[in-house]
């Protein structure tokens, strides 16, 4: 199928009536939706008097989907909750999918008159840093009575294994490959992120660390990965060194990290080479690996199937895609068509904290049309301050208790309590203050162009990465990356990765929300948003203001 014909829809298509009527479990009181074209737009808060429209990203339409493959759509037809998305299986193997808030925030704006206080940090992790984003996977084929599709998440029950409840929406992306990469092989390293996925649902554990911030990456260059990957294989063949290695704090993943270390597997295809390579030529190993697999395929009880909880892969509708036994390792195939790797490096790295931050400000607060915007600057620098929480937990500091706050008039309530020795504050603490305050400046300083502007936010996350070091605390993979890298959008403060890009190919709704009666976008063609007023400037206004 030529991707024009894939099913993709309008925001004409959806049926407002009832996509407003379903409620996810997640659900943060979301105004109801009037426009599905300003569906991903965020309202800014800027002053008294203004608040600012921006789009932090855009897809190119909607796909349908549900967990049962039969449902009634607003016409009144019954339309399969499949179909859609096995098309898309079919053309590229897999989706990345990022779950996204903005169905259950909708209409919520966010003050950016002053900084965020202690009480809002949950705000500014899920609307800001994680961009909207709560929950990454992976959207792969299936087996039922026919072609489906399934999820393979990390914790491995999520969402029964299916997309999930009908409110929830995710923005899926697509790997694309280089044009000397044949369909053939692309699609044996997307069959080998599936089988690597497989594997590790089975044997990795749910981060219980902190993952906002407090659950540092174990995985970050080629080395680490090859670790973590070789315990995957040894556990699966039930060693318990390798199971007590995975079963470690540190060693546990989060959702999107689990995702993120899925797509670094292509440098260990899921085959003889790829396996022995890891192993370091084990070939005994490796047919015990592959035996697992063909026992998977052939719907036969193994050691994957038991352990694993998730309930499409432990009755076998998942399958472990045979990879071809030619396919090398993805950085030997670019080595062949004349690129250079890096020998300790991995396909798809991850964000450092300040790759983050930076995204987050740049979608949210736009400055290219606004370099010497007063209200736009002022509006950054209240949205780095709020940054400081966040920077101090990714450096492993907590902040010392801060006393009662005395009210004038008011008598101390004098509660009795040991003394308390004096913690001196850390200097770290002071190192950070001093840095938010040089960024405060530096964001609200006159430029004479946004290059000139861009320049010191460069200098302004070099020091931020200093503050982190050189090691993996550094790093950081919520789940909105996914859809930052499938925007392709120029941003070259991304993470610069080798041997493919994610593309976004279209945010996944309800399909009982979806009338086929509209003409279909062709997947090419962007969303066209509406005329923004003022360049997206609008006097502030509260209830009155429409969505």
């Amino acid at each position: 199928m030529s991707e024009s014909q894939m099913p993709l829809y309008s925001p004409y298509n959806v049926d407002l009536k009832v996509f407003n009527a379903i409620k996810s479990p997640d659900n943060r009181n979301g105004k109801p939706i009037k426009d599905m074209q300003r569906f991903f737009y965020k309202q800014i808060v800027v002053d008294d008097e203004t608040i600012i429209s921006t789009e932090p990203f855009k897809v190119p339409g909607y796909i349908g989907i549900a967990n049962s493959d039969t449902v009634i759509d607003p016409d009144n037809k019954q339309v399969s909750g499949h179909d859609d998305v096995v098309k898309f299986l079919d053309e590229y193997g897999l989706l990345i999918c990022t779950y996204i808030y903005n169905k259950d925030r909708y209409g919520q704006l966010l003050d950016l008159r002053w900084a965020l206080g202690e009480s809002e940090q949950e705000d500014l992790m899920e609307m800001i840093i994680k961009g909207g984003g709560h929950h990454a996977g992976a959207i792969v084929p299936a087996m039922r009575e026919r072609k489906s599709y399934a999820s393979l998440n990390k914790p491995d029950t999520y969402h029964d294994g299916m997309f999930g409840h009908p409110g929830f929406v995710a923005v899926g992306q697509r790997l694309v490959f280089p044009e000397f990469v044949t369909k053939e092989q692309a699609r044996g390293y997307t069959d080998t992120i599936i089988c690597w996925l497989a594997v590790m649902n089975s044997f990795v554990e749910f981060s219980e660390n902190d993952f906002n911030g407090g659950d540092p990456l174990q995985v970050y260059d080629r080395p680490s990965l090859k670790e973590f990957l070789k315990n995957c294989a040894l556990a699966a063949l039930g060693s318990t060194d390798a199971i007590d290695y995975l079963n470690e704090a540190n060693n546990r993943t989060y959702c999107a990290e689990f995702t993120y270390i899925g797509l670094n597997t292509p440098v260990y295809p899921f085959n003889k080479q790829g396996l022995s390579l890891l192993l370091d030529g084990d070939e005994a190993k490796v047919t015990e690996l592959l035996k697992l697999q063909d026992r998977q395929n052939n719907r036969k009880v193994n050691l994957l199937s038991k352990t694993s909880n998730n309930p499409e892969f432990k009755f076998f509708n998942i399958q472990m895609p045979v990879v071809p036994e030619d396919l090398p390792p993805l950085d030997v195939l670019m080595e062949q068509h004349g690129q250079t790797i890096e020998v300790s490096s991995i396909p798809f790295p991850p964000f450092t904290l300040s790759q983050v931050v930076r995204r987050a400000v740049k979608t949210l607060l736009p400055r290219e049309a606004h370099v010497n915007d007063v209200l736009v600057a002022q509006a950054q620098a209240n949205l780095f301050a709020s940054l400081e929480p966040l920077i101090l937990k990714q450096l492993g500091i907590t902040l010392p208790p801060t006393p009662p706050t005395e009210i004038p008039g008011v008598p101390p309530v004098d509660y009795p309590m040991q003394p308390q020795p004096e913690v001196p504050l850390d200097p770290k603490i002071v190192s950070v203050r001093e840095f938010m305050g040089f960024v405060q400046n530096q964001l609200q300083q006159p430029y004479d162009s946004y290059e000139a502007f861009d320049a010191a936010v460069d200098e302004i996350m070099v020091k931020a990465d200093e503050f982190l070091g050189a090691t993996n605390v550094k790093y950081f993979v919520p789940p909105r990356i996914y859809i930052d890298l499938g925007q392709n959008d120029g941003d070259n403060n991304l993470p610069s990765g080798w041997g493919f890009n994610l593309e976004t190919v279209g945010a996944l709704i309800y399909r009982g929300a979806i009338r086929d009666n509209v003409p279909q976008l062709d997947n090419k063609t962007n969303v066209e948003a509406p005329q923004e007023i003022e360049d997206s400037k609008h006097p502030f206004k509260t209830a009155a203001f429409s969505w």
